[in-house]
């Protein structure tokens, strides 16, 4: 079944949050209405798009997905993910009844009888050995009751990529990764991954929209970030390419990523990431400057969760 979900997603996939919450350092217009969401839905369909990514706690998405998709007859692959409370890591039996509760929710919002691929989503204060003790078996169970086709996982930290590798129930597993968060191109983590067979979605492409700040647009406490902007934006000038190619481009071209999340505030921005799928590689010494000089990135840069803005 791995293989089949592997055949099954685009090379692009939707990512859905911004339906639902006011998403991204860059975002300047906040939540987009539901008329704008069904519009952002339909292009998607129109250009090919036919992996949708959302979440139990992405605010109104499912919601908005699942109002669209009431009023048509198209079929998606759709992800979607849920999290534990702390003390459902403590206690099997709370872990398995939130799990259900959390996908049966998903599935009534997303008028749906069965999901094709159901995540866990980490956070940064969750013990993945503490997850890893149970996801596998509720995982399991969620299958075999017909809820879900596949389980996975969403990882907050991708060095937690070793806790999954050799398990039968995680077929996919979606992680950070942009030209400045290189963390799974070293260790041979890719090649792990490949050899694993696990489904690979690379979010965050854009840093959340940090990429495309000007200078005066930077918050104070992502001040450190402002010359490795300045370098970027220089690197992608070099290679003849917007800042938004460049950052595409580099991750695309990794083998083992099977598809790139993407989210749009709007359709025009749905063909334009789509557009980016025709982006040139970036020549080839221009891409090694890049993996020399943002190999080793503090994390209060690459972590949307440590930036701390007011």
């Amino acid at each position: 079944m791995k293989r089949n979900i592997k055949n099954k997603i685009t090379p692009l996939c939707l990512g859905t949050v911004q339906l639902g919450i006011k998403y991204g350092i860059a975002n300047q217009t906040g939540k987009p209405d539901v008329e704008v969401g069904h519009d952002i839905l339909q292009k998607a369909i129109d250009l090919g798009v036919t992996t949708w990514d959302t979440s139990r706690h992405y605010g109104d998405s499912e919601g908005v997905i699942g109002s669209f998709l009431d009023n048509s007859t198209y079929e998606p692959l759709l992800i979607s993910k849920f999290k534990w409370s702390n003390g459902a890591l403590q206690d099997p039996l709370v872990a398995t009844k939130e799990a259900f509760a959390h996908v049966q929710q998903s599935l009534r919002t997303l008028k749906r009888n069965s999901l094709p691929l159901m995540l866990y989503h980490t956070d940064k204060d969750q013990n993945i050995c503490d997850v890893m003790s149970i996801l596998p078996s509720v995982l399991a169970s969620l299958k075999d009751e017909g809820y879900i086709e596949e389980g996975g996982i969403s990882l907050y930290y991708p060095e937690d990529i070793n806790h999954i590798l050799d398990v039968e129930q995680i077929a996919a597993v979606q992680v950070p990764m942009n030209v400045f968060d290189q963390r799974l191109l070293t260790n041979n983590i890719m090649q792990k991954l490949i050899d694993s067979q696990k489904c690979v979605f690379a979010r965050s492409v854009f840093l959340q929209g940090l990429f495309f700040l000007g200078a005066d647009e930077i918050p104070p406490n992502l001040n450190a970030a402002r010359p490795y902007l300045a370098e970027l934006n220089y690197l992608a000038k070099q290679a003849d390419m917007t800042v938004a190619q460049f950052a595409f481009a580099f991750i695309r071209d990794i083998d083992g990523v099977d598809s790139v999340i993407f989210g749009a505030d709007n359709a025009n921005q749905v063909e334009q990431n789509v557009q980016l799928l025709n982006t040139p590689s970036i020549p080839e010494e221009i891409r090694e400057r890049a993996e020399n000089i943002f190999q080793q990135m503090d994390e209060k840069i690459i972590t949307p969760g440590l930036w701390s803005i007011s």
